[in-house]
């Protein structure tokens, strides 16, 4: 039902420390903060090849972080938010589940301006979950309308050392005992 990891966010109390670090110390490109008052939070994203970082921080004193970063004063790992495709479908699965939705139960706009639900961390093995809906073809990363599945077929070994090898047949012949460096052992 969950789809990809969309990010990881750590709550901070100190945002420009810590995008300073992510910029300064890993060389990560961070985006300019944004204020999210729907959530009471101040979030900058840490852009990473597989996945998102994100960096939270209390927006003003109401804000759900703010216990957290009492517990945790140097801030830490607060949530991992997963993809889904319907929100509403997920919020039923997962509630009929057992686990509890943070808040009041109704979705609101997150970061990029789709639907957000949290899930509390003592039905989802003491991490505080979150789920965003995000449209199939951005989750599959495929053209709009076009969908993915599992592609598998068999490999037609075209020598004696790929025997029963199997993978995905892209039709192009390579006489690999002829075209390899000698140092592979091949011909001995």
């Amino acid at each position: 039902m969950i789809g990809n990891l969309n990010h990881v966010a750590i709550a901070v109390p100190d945002l420009e420390t810590a995008i300073l670090q992510y910029q300064d110390v890993f060389g990560t490109f961070v985006t300019v903060p944004q204020d999210l008052p729907a959530h009471g939070v101040r979030v900058a994203l840490v852009k990473l090849p597989n996945t998102t970082i994100e960096l939270i921080t209390p927006l003003g004193k109401g804000s759900p972080i703010q216990g957290f970063l009492k517990k945790n004063p140097q801030g830490g790992l607060h949530h991992l938010c997963y993809e889904v495709t319907d929100i509403k479908a997920a919020q039923k699965q997962l509630t009929a589940a057992g686990l509890h939705v943070t808040g009041d139960g109704q979705p609101k706009p997150g970061y990029h301006g789709n639907p957000v639900l949290f899930f509390h961390p003592k039905d989802c093995l003491g991490v505080l979950i979150e789920i965003e809906e995000v449209p199939l073809p951005k989750i599959q990363g495929c053209p709009e309308g076009e969908r993915v599945g599992v592609i598998h077929h068999p490999h037609k070994p075209s020598s004696d050392s790929l025997e029963g090898v199997e993978g995905v047949d892209v039709g192009i012949e390579v006489d690999f005992k002829h075209k390899t460096p000698k140092d592979n052992k091949e011909g001995e």
